[in-house]
């Protein structure tokens, strides 16, 4: 059923490209471009902003040739007529290598020259001399990677109305998993990460500008996206294949190469005003660039401010209550509710103003009345761009970055589980509140006199990266010296300390005046609970994290040497880097406070010494090359490491190209991975041993308590961890018909297996231990199989294989009637999603279902994933048009003591947004996303919201509008 919706929605998509009809007027203005004096490099630079396309320069051989001022004409807005007289005397003409590359190449005979006579596409990206491509260190002077890569350039930026980068890459195919934003609340810490292929985000290397950079200061899997502000972003470059032998750990599913404005001339103002059409999520964005120089230096900076909206749980029909049975769904609500839940010797009862009567499942609890959907945060950032010519060709640069994160998310009041919570809370006879006369064991309480938990998240980055650059014959070389540093909050007030509470529940013999301790009533009705009481228990916890990053790093490319066949193009560099965490959390002697998580505590270093090189050997002149990458790692942790890679491309017609592909790759445990200690919290896991079945199962003692979701769990580092390792492989083919040459058509297969995979998975060692009766020490149980601790330490226990597809297809056209168009369809297929938990445990096929992270699963794994767009453009007017896709999934979850499994929907959204521009350099756009405010579907086992909010949105119908100026 989801293919066939899928094959219907991909064939209106069709449709829509065959009914372009003949159109245009291109991106430059009609009364031509007006240049300044300087280098080459700047002329197009400028050139390229007035035409509103995305500049990619690789400077160096351009800085060195000079252009004056100059008025260069446009007819019909084409820029084809300014670069043929922009490039006249330079001994550099352009060409056409495919629909977002022209190339500026050095002219050859002039019979060879007549492919730049013709007219020309307005192109999303100019290389001059040629560029590495994220995933290489060579450049190619055609955009004929031997990896599928994703580009997301102006004006795409501009059409979505994105205002960051996890919200941008959100919604891209290849995304899907456990990704974070503020959209994840309980669990969430105000970063963002990206999850390629589904695979963990720490399989996801993130660069900037192609250099690695710092993870988040609690010492985190990978790099918080949301330190990177999008108002500096030029474009980014998601590579959809492994790298590790191009940049080591981390890029086995893949990399995202975010690349900043470095050389923007001129001043720009942006601003954005956003809101939920129901009135909440209210965002604004500010943001200013300047750039100026002279033939020898040129300065850049740019200025931002971000301020997102909240979005409560309980202002959304999805995601209002907790109990679900009316959609098909289980009673999520909790058994701590703010009347209590009181387990006497003979029953269970609950208080009301009349006294105490008996306890029922309706008496639970639906927190969602105070939870956070969508978290509020601001970010603040400063970029600094410098770039300075010593020499000849060497030239002096730095980039500094300043970035300042907030965050607070609503929770709902602590509720407290005497019978499972840190610390000895049993209420005994004598306890002034107890009138029951005997001990209670099970009492479960929502405090909610203290009021709703706050969690505060900060963090504030710096980075600076600075070296030297230049050309030694036709060789680039580049040393750079980095530093980055993170530093990472958190406070989660409205807390109970456990150790002040058990004393607080004991008689006069252990709770008096004379030993400042003060009785605390759990047994009495909503509002028992004074300022007296209240002042005792209550707790804040705090965690403080810094990560540092320092490194060198020495590269140098160019042709090795010419062969009958071509240049021979090489790359070699080493790279020397200390990267160090240093984190505590301050909790209840080393336990959690009721209602939080101990983070624990873990400080750790470690030296790497890294050595590269690539190669690319043309077999056949135009029509067969060889490429090879191999990098050598030495840790002085776990030890060395080394991975090669091999491609062969092949291009038997010239609008054909074949790639394939071999290479292996390896993630390094992290810092917490190796050195964590003391980090509890409570998960949502699910016991087999609450099932009807349970006293047949070896390992439960009786049914085990149904209305628990969550545990106290243990989790902990382990220094003899080794890195997880994968081989990963790919096919492709690119279509690109000269006679149709804004055509532009690709399809590749890909295929990563990993082993050793780095796991604590305590769901897998409850099911191990409720069926099978193994891991009685980690999963720790009382007399009635209710479980107390579970015991948790990271191993390389898991294996992995993900296969499948990635498709593309783009085209753009040009013609008087209608105006530039711009078509495209983005579309990932996971064929197969095996996945081990340990060895000797079953091989599960997660392709197309859900398994929410709070319970230790993968997330959304949808078939399909796909979107499609249209952009236009006429005159002062612009258009764009974008749908996006989700496939169905399956999730499985207990109803009724029986497992069983259900269809979460597919999802489509439209997004919409028109602009204005005028030739003095303001634009006005406006736009709405999720027009026809589609609601996420409905997820029975999701823990957050009754919705995957990693994979969906909930805000609904957005609209927004923005204004801009540039001069």
């Amino acid at each position: 059923m989801s293919r066939l919706k899928f094959r219907h929605w991909a064939t209106l998509s069709l449709t829509g490209l065959l009914l372009l009809s003949q159109s245009s007027l291109a991106a430059c203005p009609k009364s031509g471009i007006e240049l300044p004096s300087g280098n080459l490099s700047k002329a197009l630079i400028s050139l390229g902003r007035q035409c509103r396309i995305s500049l990619v320069v690789q400077a160096d051989s351009a800085s060195s040739i000079q252009v004056p001022r100059q008025h260069l004409e446009t007819p019909d807005g084409s820029i084809a007529p300014a670069l043929q007289q922009l490039l006249t005397k330079t001994g550099l003409t352009f060409t056409h290598t495919g629909t977002n590359a022209v190339a500026v190449v050095a002219k050859k005979k002039q019979s060879e020259q007549t492919e730049a006579e013709g007219p020309l596409l307005p192109e999303e990206e100019v290389i001059v001399t040629g560029r590495s491509l994220t995933g290489s260190h060579l450049r190619y002077l055609k955009l004929d990677s031997y990896a599928p890569i994703d580009v997301l350039a102006q004006p795409e930026l501009e059409i979505t109305g994105a205002q960051t980068v996890s919200e941008l890459l959100k919604f891209l195919p290849a995304v899907s998993g456990n990704s974070t934003s503020t959209s994840v609340t309980n669990g969430g810490n105000g970063t963002a990460t990206v999850t390629l292929r589904g695979l963990p985000a720490s399989n996801t290397l993130v660069l900037i500008n192609g250099r690695r950079i710092v993870s988040n200061g609690f010492g985190g899997e990978a790099a918080d996206l949301n330190t990177i502000p999008l108002s500096a972003v030029d474009r980014i470059e998601v590579l959809k294949d492994g790298a590790s032998a191009v940049y080591g750990s981390d890029a086995i599913a893949g990399v995202v190469n975010i690349l900043l404005c470095r050389d923007f001339d001129g001043l720009s103002v942006n601003s954005y005003y956003g809101q939920a059409e129901r009135g909440d999520q209210e965002t604004s964005s500010y943001s200013v660039t300047w750039g100026g120089g002279n033939e020898n230096t040129h300065l850049m900076l740019s200025l931002a401010d971000y301020r997102q909206g909240e979005v409560l749980s309980r202002d959304r029909a999805i995601s209002d209550s907790a109990d679900n049975r009316t959609r098909g769904g289980t009673d999520l609500r909790s058994a701590a509710s703010p009347q209590g839940f009181i387990a006497l010797e003979d029953e269970v009862v609950t208080s009301s103003p009349d006294g105490y009567r008996t306890w029922t499942m309706e008496d639970l609890y639906n927190f969602r009345e105070y939870t956070s959907a969508l978290v509020p945060s601001e970010r603040q950032s400063i970029y600094l761009a410098l770039n300075h010519r010593l020499q000849g060709d060497t030239q002096a640069f730095a980039e500094a970055m300043a970035i300042r994160t907030r965050s607070e998310a609503a929770m709902a009041p602590t509720p407290v589980f005497t019978r499972f919570d840190n610390g000895d809370l049993t209420i005994t006879s004598d306890n002034k509140y107890n009138p029951f006369n005997e001990d209670i064991l099970d009492v479960r309480k929502r405090v909610i006199e203290l009021g709703p938990r706050a969690q505060h998240n900060g963090t504030d980055t710096f980075r600076l990266n600075t070296g030297l650059k230049g050309l030694m014959d036709d060789w680039q070389w580049e040393l750079t010296a980095a530093a980055h540093y993170t530093r990472a909050r958190e406070r989660l007030t409205n807390l109970i300390d456990p150790f002040r509470l058990s004393l607080a529940l004991k008689g006069p013999n252990i709770c008096s005046e004379s030993s400042d301790c003060v009785p605390v009533n759990l047994l009495g009705a909503s509002g028992s609970i004074d300022e007296q009481q209240l002042d005792y228990i209550r707790a804040t916890s705090y965690v403080d994290g810094v990560s540092r990053m320092a490194s060198v790093t020495y590269i140098a490319d160019g042709p090795l040497g010419k062969i009958p066949s071509g240049d021979i193009l090489a790359a070699a560099g080493v790279e020397l880097r200390r990267e160090e965490i240093n984190f505590r959390s301050i909790d209840a002697a080393g336990s959690s406070f009721i209602g939080g998580a101990s983070s624990g505590a873990a400080k750790g270093y470690r030296l790497i010494g890294e050595s590269f090189a690539e190669i690319s050997i043309p077999l056949s002149a135009e029509r067969l090359w060889l490429d090879g990458a191999v990098r050598y790692s030495d840790y002085s942790d776990f030890g060395t490491t080394a991975n090669p890679k091999i491609a062969l491309r092949w291009r038997p017609w010239p609008s054909l190209l074949l790639r394939a592909s071999y290479a292996t790759g390896f993630k390094a445990p992290t810092l917490v991975d190796m050195n964590q200690t003391g980090y509890q919290s409570q998960e949502f896991l699910f016991d087999p041993c609450t099932n009807s079945d349970a006293p047949l199962l070896p390992g439960c003692n009786g049914q085990a308590d149904q209305s628990r979701i969550q545990y106290l769990t243990e989790f902990g580092g382990n220094a003899s961890l080794q890195p997880e390792t994968s081989d990963n492989r790919s096919f492709g083919i690119v279509w690109t018909p000269g006679g149709f040459t804004g055509f532009h058509a690709s399809l590749d297969l890909y295929d990563i297996r990993q082993n050793d995979v780095i796991d604590t998975s305590p769901q897998y060692l409850i099911n191990e231990n409720a069926n099978n009766g193994l891991f009685s020490d980690r999963v720790q149980r009382d007399a009635g199989g209710d479980i107390t601790r579970i015991v948790a330490t990271r191993l390389n226990i898991g294996a992995r294989e993900v296969r499948g597809i990635d498709a593309s297809m783009r085209y753009q056209h040009l013609s008087k009637e209608l105006g530039l168009i711009r078509w495209s369809m983005n579309g990932s297929h996971i064929d197969r999603y095996l996945n081990q938990l340990a060895p000797g445990s079953p091989i599960e096929d997660l392709t197309g279902t859900f398994v929410d992270s709070a319970s230790g699963g993968a997330g959304s794994l949808p078939e399909w994933k796909a979107n499609t767009g249209i952009y236009m453009q006429r005159g002062r007017w612009e258009g764009g048009y974008t749908i996006h896709y989700v496939d169905s999934l399956e999730e499985s979850f207990a109803l009724d003591n029986e497992s069983v499994s259900r269809d979460i929907h597919s999802w489509t959204t439209h997004d919409v947004q028109i602009a204005y521009a005028v030739p003095t350099g303001f634009r006005f756009a406006i736009g709405v996303d999720n027009l026809m405010d589609k609601a996420p579907p409905f997820a029975a086992s999701a823990f957050n919201d009754n919705f995957d909010a990693r994979t969906y949105d909930i805000a609904g119908r957005y609209w927004y509008t923005t204004f801009s100026f540039n001069m």
